[in-house]
């Protein structure tokens, strides 16, 4: 009887979520936990649980990561950014260093945690004098396909690949 009670309690659950989310890139909640309206035919929708995992390229600086869990590996450097190259060039990031790590869901769409950053001068922006580690903000959009990184200096974009 407490088996049945609790199906029909989680199927009602559902269909109530479901009467909400009504366009495919809705973003809902789950037992607490964010989805994104992957699909939606007649009766049926189809979602997906809310995840930074995946591989993620930088739009500024070409750079491509991927998230797995609490962390992001650089997996490629890329070229886009003067002070970004003068930091791999000196030694101070390469691949295979965290970009992300510490990374923790604080809401429907968004994350908190470390980021790796190249540290220069700002009158002299193309030359890193090292990296470190800030802490910074991610925001899924609602597809799921683009990422926001902010930080207190600004913010970078990413495009899931």
């Amino acid at each position: 009887m407490k088996k049945r009670v609790l199906v029909v309690l989680v199927l009602l659950t559902i269909i109530g979520v479901m009467a909400f989310a009504q366009r495919v890139g809705d973003s809902v909640q789950l037992d607490g936990k964010p989805y994104i309206v992957e699909s939606v035919s007649g009766d049926r929708v189809v979602l997906q649980r809310a995840s930074l995992d995946g591989v993620w390229r930088n739009a500024a600086t070409g750079r491509v990561t991927a998230i797995n869990g609490s962390s992001g590996t650089i997996n490629s450097i890329g070229s886009n950014s003067g002070l970004y190259q003068d930091a791999v060039n000196k030694g101070y990031i390469k691949v295979g260093d965290q970009e992300f790590r510490n990374l923790r869901s604080t809401g429907n769409l968004t994350w908190s945690g470390q980021v790796l950053k190249a540290d220069g001068f700002a009158n002299n922006p193309n030359t890193a004098t090292g990296a470190s580690y800030a802490n910074g903000t991610l925001t899924l959009s609602a597809d799921g396909r683009t990422m926001t990184v902010t930080l207190s200096a600004g913010s970078a974009t990413y495009t899931r690949q």
